[in-house]
């Protein structure tokens, strides 16, 4: 029985290595929202885990963005970004890897995307299928 609780220790201690968590440092993103037509906000609100700011989907040249800003979120292993339709996030998109746990960020959205079929924006751990937390965009 030792051997055994001794070994969960141990796999639980390795695996979520600061190689599989998030980087926490902000990053030098320049889409700038004034050059772009505002589509739909949302504020983000915490899920499983502390999440806040706002995000936003902009238009530019016939390109979509998501952009986070200002945003913070817990850390996480295999923090995503997904668009869905609805709160479950049944049906989503994956945007992209998340590029910090702080600051401003933006996320291109795939050509062809009917934004208002999507009205959630979701920060999702892949691995442990859990919503950190969402936004509904309006």
């Amino acid at each position: 029985m030792k051997y055994l609780f001794s070994c969960i220790i141990i796999v639980s201690l390795f695996s979520c290595q600061d190689k599989d968590a998030t980087p926490t440092g902000p990053i030098n993103d320049t889409f700038d929202p004034a050059t772009a037509t505002l589509l739909k906000k949302g504020i983000l609100m915490s899920a499983v885990h502390t999440v806040s700011g706002t995000a936003a989907i902009y238009e530019s040249n016939g390109k979509k963005t998501l952009l986070l800003d200002p945003f913070s979120t817990d850390n996480g292993p295999d923090l995503k970004i997904y668009l869905s339709k609805a709160v479950n996030a049944k049906e989503y998109i994956k945007l992209d890897k998340l590029k910090s746990t702080t600051g401003k960020q933006s996320y291109s959205i795939p050509d062809g995307t009917t934004i208002n079929d999507y009205n959630f924006v979701h920060i999702w751990c892949e691995q442990f299928s859990v919503d950190f937390g969402h936004a509904e965009l309006k």
